[in-house]
């Protein structure tokens, strides 16, 4: 299932995201000095195959928040690898859904 994310815009215009038949995407919400960096993840046992996307201001909550949004990952224990003063953290994707992270 394709679904709009209601989180707003970004620089590169509205989110879509693609979760179900064994997909979730993850929203991880970052320091400010995180702005124009790369978050990466990867599976939990398979460190190698890292995935990155971009850190952009997203209105969420009726704020402007600076966050990582991954909007299709397969279900399952993911690491989110350490990024400036954020510690490497593992994260659980479940199938259909968003995982939300507040990584301040």
């Amino acid at each position: 299932m394709t679904e709009s994310e209601s989180a707003g815009s970004a620089l590169s215009g509205p989110a879509v995201l693609d979760i179900g038949g064994g997909t979730g995407a993850l929203l991880v919400v970052v320091p400010a000095a995180l702005l124009g960096t790369e978050p990466e993840v990867s599976p939990v046992d398979r460190p190698e195959a890292r995935t990155h996307t971009g850190v952009h201001e997203r209105g969420i909550d009726g704020a402007f928040l600076p966050v990582a949004l991954f909007p299709s990952l397969e279900a399952g224990r993911w690491t989110l690898w350490a990024e400036g003063p954020c510690a490497t953290r593992q994260v659980e994707i479940v199938d259909g859904q968003v995982t939300r992270v507040d990584w301040r």
